[in-house]
């Protein structure tokens, strides 16, 4: 039996003495609701704390409607009979929650704790308070909800996911991870200690993400090789970002592991696959090139020559080299329109004249029609087509000017000519590159692009090339 402590008795409850002196136990000032009941559970007083907590304009109005409901303000008869019997028994409860419903139907969640008390006239009463908890059961449940949410997100996860420190210890990972680097399960993994040491296949890979997250915060789609428990090696994409503390110190490393293994591989595949067939594209063009060659071996080694000249004019540019290596196949094949010109006319010893000439011209627009149906990656056929053109409009086949020429043809055009100069030609000796970089600089600007011009006497001068 517990001991309960005495208290003055109420006196309207004990020897007929004023209920006023009960009241003042009730502290009814107090902002929690407080209650005094009989040890039935009968509510012999209430503060008004109390009675405004379930929607009761004063403590009177709640003792009269707690005297007509059987059940009082309990929403589960079981939670009062319980609290009743725990009371009676035990002599207190404490923290007994349970929802409530108040006078409009609203249904709180409340805390209720109780203790028993002996009056000097040896009759026990009841003291306790309640405490609203509504909004700390829906902020809990909310809580609870997005925890098992993100724990299920976490754990079904296809990626692996993680938690590590700085210095390179798991402290959380899932069954993904587990799986992708060859560990029994996420238990196993995180029980070792620096695990980073050994799962990093090159040690600088972990170096550049420990300064990354401490100077960054965060990284993305770092690739990197890692060995796995059965020492077989895989790839892995890494995002992360590091967590830290108060003082701005990284605490943690959290983020995802993909197994990239697969698509690493499919890519050296096909970058192997895209270097043989380069290979074999370059290899077709040179043998384009050469069948120039046994029609006038001159046109070879000029196509050879201009294809240098062209590839370097366009990397002192600063143009791509996806671009310039456009050009340099364009340079390799402009004058195969040449193969449709008589070979009297392309080893004549002198210069040619009238018809010949006009028969010499089509050879640009020849070549265009060759090359034209192959499917290059750069518009080939579009250059050759261009390189006798002029910015002036002096040029041939068309006789465009200014940006109707693409550059590509513009530089293509210096190309031909600094060598078409500076070579050796069936109808004369070479005239030399110091009168070819001349012509070039009297027509910088006007039939010549000013920076093809520029780049080529840079190339000259340098001796990048040499004549």
């Amino acid at each position: 039996m517990p001991i309960l402590p005495s208290i003055a008795p109420p006196p309207s409850l004990d020897g007929g003495r004023n209920l006023k002196d009960a009241s003042a136990l009730l502290f009814h000032d107090a902002p929690m609701p407080v209650y005094l009941r009989a040890i039935d559970g009968v509510f012999l007083d209430v503060n008004q704390a109390m009675a405004t907590l379930f929607g009761y304009e004063d403590p009177a109005a709640f003792l009269c409607a707690m005297t007509d409901m059987p059940d009082q303000f309990y929403l589960d008869t079981t939670a009062r009979n319980r609290i009743l019997h725990d009371l009676d028994h035990d002599g207190s409860i404490s923290g007994r929650q349970f929802q409530a419903i108040c006078r409009d139907g609203f249904v709180l969640w409340v805390e209720e704790s109780a203790h028993k008390v002996l009056s000097q006239a040896g009759k026990v009463f009841c003291i306790g308070y309640l405490r609203d908890v509504t909004t700390e059961k829906s902020t809990r449940w909310a809580l609870t909800e997005a925890e098992e949410k993100y724990r299920s997100i976490f754990e079904h996860a296809v990626e692996g996911l993680f938690q590590m420190t700085p210095s390179g210890r798991f402290v959380t990972v899932n069954e993904a991870l587990a799986r992708i680097l060859g560990f029994p399960s996420p238990a196993a993994l995180a029980a070792l200690g620096d695990v980073a040491q050994t799962l990093f296949v090159r040690h600088e890979d972990r170096e550049f993400l420990h300064a990354t997250m401490e100077s960054v915060g965060v990284i993305r789609g770092m690739e990197a090789e890692m060995s796995r428990a059965d020492d077989a090696h895989i790839w892995v994409s890494i995002y992360a970002r590091a967590v830290r503390d108060g003082q701005s110190t990284v605490v943690l490393y959290e983020g995802s592991m993909e197994d990239i293994t697969e698509r690493r591989r499919s890519q050296e595949q096909l970058r192997r696959n895209l270097k043989t067939t380069r290979a074999l594209f370059l290899q077709t063009v040179k043998s384009l090139s050469k069948t120039v060659r046994f029609r006038d071996p001159y046109t070879a080694s000029h196509q050879d020559n201009v294809a240098r000249l062209a590839e370097a004019i366009a990397q002192r540019m600063g143009l791509p080299q996806d671009t310039v290596d456009g050009i340099k196949v364009a340079g390799q094949l402009h004058d195969i329109g040449k193969i449709s010109v008589p070979v009297r006319y392309l080893c004549k010893p002198g210069r040619l004249v009238g018809l010949e000439w006009e028969f010499m011209k089509q050879h640009a627009q020849t070549g265009h029609e060759i090359l034209k149906d192959i499917d290059f990656p750069w518009p080939v056929a579009e250059i050759v087509l261009l390189h006798h053109e002029r910015l002036d409009g002096s040029g041939y086949p068309r006789g465009l000017s200014g940006d109707q020429i693409r550059l590509e043809g513009r530089i293509l055009a210096v190309a031909d000519v600094l060598d078409a100069m500076a070579s050796n030609r069936p109808y004369r000796p070479a005239l030399g590159v110091d009168v070819a970089i001349e012509e070039l600089l009297r027509h910088k600007g006007t039939a010549f692009d000013a920076d093809a011009v520029d780049a080529a006497c840079e190339i000259i001068h340098t001796g990048l090339i040499r004549y």
